[in-house]
């Protein structure tokens, strides 16, 4: 059962990672309005910066939302315990929540 619950999770956060991806990359407002795109202030010093960001955040969104699928359906294959299962979810989203969150930083120091 708890296995179950993990894939749907899986399934939860490649939903969510998978919006985000269309909304970074195809829908982010351009340069000097920043209502919508990734938000860190060194990224919104220039319009080559901004874009790049959201570019990159977006394609890491995808990324991590494609592996969230498959995890999630290799868990519904795979007989695995339940608490493993779970902790390998918070594992994975935390381990794809900072890589979201810090790469398009580290990158972008490449554009200075």
């Amino acid at each position: 059962m708890i296995t179950f619950v993990t894939s749907l999770l899986y399934f939860v956060l490649a939903a969510v990672l998978g919006i985000l991806a269309f909304v970074l990359k195809k829908k982010h407002t351009p340069f000097p309005d920043f209502r919508v795109g990734y938000h860190h202030r060194t990224l919104m010093e220039s319009a080559q910066k901004w874009e790049y960001a959201n570019r990159i955040t977006g394609n890491l969104c995808a990324l991590f939302a494609a592996v969230a699928s498959i995890l999630a359906i290799v868990l519904l294959v795979v007989k695995i315990d339940g608490r493993l299962a779970l902790l390998s979810f918070f594992f994975f989203s935390f381990l794809s929540v900072a890589a979201i969150l810090a790469l398009p930083v580290l990158l972008s120091k490449k554009l200075d």
